[in-house]
């Protein structure tokens, strides 16, 4: 999940003063690639998460696109700290997709017309990225499988992770598995961390879900409780959910956003849980937003090896494990909760501290995340390591992208939410191997949205993460001057997930942002 725009105001043009550099505007080549409007069609579902005006927002829904540059329709639910969750409706609005796979949605309800950028990762699934410089927020959009509009259409067990605010408007996170079964929820357990208070495995003993009699055969809509919890959600597909909390009458708060996903042999026992993993965490703690990228190795036996991490905290350099040594390198799947999925893992390094995470597991090599470190609130994915030794060569493609975050402008001193989607390419080359193009918003100091962003830059791979140098593997991308204004390089750690992902850290002092690089699949 997002990492908490829930800090952050509002947003000039000093983008100089907080990414540095100069320049000309630029403008990009013509996209190359076989994307077009008949790309993007049929029903898609989407959730993203950011910062409005207001605060926190998050949103769900489902948009139909007719695959000549129409939506004919859809629903969305926004939720925000003010004015609650609001369900409102799309009238008929437009898109285009370019040959690259980026492209612009501008969808119309009753409050007037929102841009949106995305980038398709396929013709089924894809990034997307408010762009219309007063709200940021980001986010993916799926292909949704309209045969399981049903209540039956979603059952057996899913893994879910959902974040944003309480009740009380503190930060919130909650990870868990439940089982759905013909409209009830009989089992389950999550674990929530609630402004760093921890609540531990708490049983699911009872629940239900149920389909909208209005928008669910039309849009997957539905909702469901349990725990004490209350979502509105809509389907993907039958393995695939997304959720939306909803608050108590009378009440804004809560306003939780995440997905759940369908649990297929998750590791039961610490013989079933080995290999490498990545994993990707975001949220805030009690000084400054935190993102998180690491890895370690399972070894079948409650050990944990090879441990690699990189954290980035507000204003501060990034933070590397291991600094110091490393001890009490542990993991436990949890067979007091037998079938669920979950897991604890901890280690110590001597000179940054003592990190604590508890996972779910989908299946063997998919999964969620929560830290639970000292005095944070955060949570994620984590995904096997698999595909290596990786190198330049092996990596090399075209990738959609979005990364997201928050930024400090260094004039103003004002942070805010940041937001990027775009698509570039990535030669075997040793230098200059990265170009491409992006949009993205900019909110520290009222700098508003940056659109068709040329891309270049340098890609290095060293190893799966680190080498037993220390090194990391590493992107430094510099987006050109847009409109005139200034160019900006963001320099990322980067960790190799298997052949189509990697995930990125931001390594710039007034940036605490990350993503994801997924590997198109561009259509004949």
């Amino acid at each position: 999940m997002k990492r908490f725009a829930l800090l952050l105001s509002l947003f000039i043009a000093a983008f100089a003063a907080s990414c540095g550099g100069g320049g000309s505007s630029v403008t990009p080549p013509p996209p190359v690639g076989g994307f077009s409007n008949s790309s993007l069609k049929g029903q898609y579902a989407f959730i993203m998460t950011g910062q409005a005006p207001d605060g926190f927002i998050a949103r769900i829904g489902s948009i139909t696109a007719d695959g000549n540059g129409g939506i004919t329709g859809g629903l969305e639910l926004v939720s925000t700290a003010s004015k609650g969750l609001q369900p409102l409706s799309f009238s008929p609005s437009t898109y285009t997709v370019q040959a690259d796979g980026r492209g612009v949605i501008n969808l119309t309800n009753i409050t007037g017309t929102i841009s949106f950028s995305i980038t398709l990762t396929s013709t089924t699934a894809g990034y997307i990225c408010q762009t219309d410089g007063i709200t940021g927020t980001s986010g993916t959009l799926t292909l949704q499988d309209t045969s399981a509009f049903t209540t039956a259409g979603v059952n057996g067990p899913f893994a879910f992770n959902a974040s944003g605010l309480d009740p009380n408007g503190n930060v919130d996170s909650i990870v868990g598995q439940f089982a759905l079964n013909a409209g009830t929820i009989p089992t389950g357990v999550f674990d929530e961390n609630d402004d760093t208070t921890l609540s531990g495995p708490t049983a699911i003993t009872s629940g239900t879900y149920l389909l909208d009699a209005t928008n669910g055969p039309t849009v997957g809509l539905g909702q469901m409780s349990f725990g004490g919890f209350v979502y509105d959600f809509i389907i993907v597909n039958s393995k695939k959910i997304h959720l939306i909390e909803v608050p108590a009458p009378n009440s804004s708060l809560p306003v939780t956003v995440g997905t759940a996903n369908g649990q297929t042999a998750p590791p039961t026992s610490n013989a079933n849980f080995t290999g490498s993993f990545v994993f990707m965490t975001s949220g805030v703690g009690t000084q400054s937003p935190d993102f998180k990228v690491g890895r370690f190795a399972s070894d079948g036996n409650g050990n944990l090896a090879s441990i690699a991490l990189d954290e980035k905290q507000l204003g501060s350099t990034i933070a590397q494990v291991p600094k110091g040594s490393i001890s009490a390198a542990k993991y436990s799947i949890d067979t007091s909760n037998a079938g669920t999925g979950r897991g604890i893992a901890t280690f110590t390094d001597s000179s940054l501290g003592t990190y604590s995470f508890i996972f779910y597991m989908t299946n063997a090599t998919t999964g969620v995340i929560q830290d639970n470190s000292k005095g944070l609130i955060a949570d994620g994915v984590i995904l096997a390591q698999t595909g290596g030794p990786f190198s330049n060569s092996s990596v090399a493609g075209k990738y959609a992208f979005n990364w997201n975050g928050t930024s400090t402008n260094t004039t103003t001193n004002v942070t805010a939410e940041e937001d990027f989607v775009g698509q570039v390419a990535v030669t075997s080359a040793s230098s200059n191997n990265v170009t491409g193009a992006m949009d993205f918003s900019e909110l520290n100091s009222n700098q508003g949205a940056f659109h068709n962003s040329v891309l270049s830059g340098n890609l290095t791979i060293n190893g799966d993460g680190t080498t037993s140098s220390g090194n990391r593997s590493t992107t430094a991308i510099t987006a050109a001057g847009t409109s005139g204004n200034p160019s900006t390089t963001f320099t990322f750690t980067l960790y190799p997930v298997n052949s189509s992902t990697m995930f990125v850290v931001s390594q710039d002092k007034d940036h605490v942002t990350g993503g994801t690089f997924t590997m198109q699949v561009t259509p004949p």
